[in-house]
């Protein structure tokens, strides 16, 4: 048996990437986000308050127990 067939040997039992769901910005969202944009650049500010609030939330519902990752900060 030739490095091919060892190394396709031990992979066969390796799930497949595209086995995990894509993740899709949804359209309220993306109104949301705009929104606040715009308030956030008629007052000349970059990523306001509540911009950042909406971004948290959003990340606490796809990795909700970030504190619990070592070396990764939980106000992230």
């Amino acid at each position: 048996m030739d490095i091919t067939g060892i190394a396709k040997s031990h992979q066969a039992g390796i799930p497949k990437a595209s086995s995990k769901r894509e993740w899709k910005l949804s359209d309220s969202l993306r109104e949301q986000i705009a929104g606040y944009a715009r308030e956030d650049a008629a007052q000349g500010v970059y990523m306001g308050n509540k911009f950042l609030a909406l971004r948290k939330s959003e990340v606490a519902k796809v990795a909700p127990d970030r504190a619990g990752i070592p070396g990764v900060p939980a106000d992230r």
